[in-house]
């Protein structure tokens, strides 16, 4: 299994998820200044036409990011604490039929509904949005979840869209 992890803004891999992502697959997992790669989006697009992957996982910033480029890439996503405050500022980056568009492959969304930077209703309404424009959407709640996802709560939403992906 081939895929990409994008870390969110000002954030990394930390060790221990590198581990878990490596023992999942052939996974790459980029170190992204976003403040400083404003091409970012049409590198990456670039980098996996040539080397296509199964799916795309990204946190934050780094899940939006992914959101869009499941899209043009037509691959399954996941989610977590999606950035979609940050969806305005990607616009120059993101072609325009993208940014009114629907995906057509699997994307599932974890939200922590203790998350204290990305406003869980703001992701609620994301997905709601997309699902009325029927969407291949799923949405999962963590109770306990922060912006910042634990080890533990990583593996357990890789498990669950591994599952649904199949």
């Amino acid at each position: 299994m081939k895929f990409a992890y994008l870390h969110g803004y000002q954030g990394s891999v930390t060790d221990e998820k590198s581990q878990y992502l490596d023992s999942l697959g052939n996974c790459y997992k980029p170190s992204i200044d976003y403040d400083n790669e404003p091409n970012i989006v049409k590198e990456l697009i670039f980098k996996f036409q040539k080397e296509p992957i199964d799916f795309i996982a990204g946190t934050s910033l780094g899940g939006m990011i992914s959101y869009y480029l499941g899209m043009v890439l037509d691959i399954p996503v996941l989610m977590f604490n999606p950035a979609v405050i940050a969806i305005e500022r990607l616009k120059p980056f993101i072609p325009e039929q993208l940014m009114k568009g629907t995906p057509t492959e699997l994307n599932v969304v974890f939200t922590g509904l203790k998350d204290d930077v990305i406003d869980p209703e703001l992701q609620i309404a994301f997905v709601d949005e997309l699902k009325s424009k029927s969407a291949k959407i799923e949405q999962f709640f963590d109770a306990d979840m922060t912006h910042l996802v634990t080890l533990k709560e990583f593996k357990k939403a890789f498990g669950t869209f591994l599952q649904i992906k199949k």
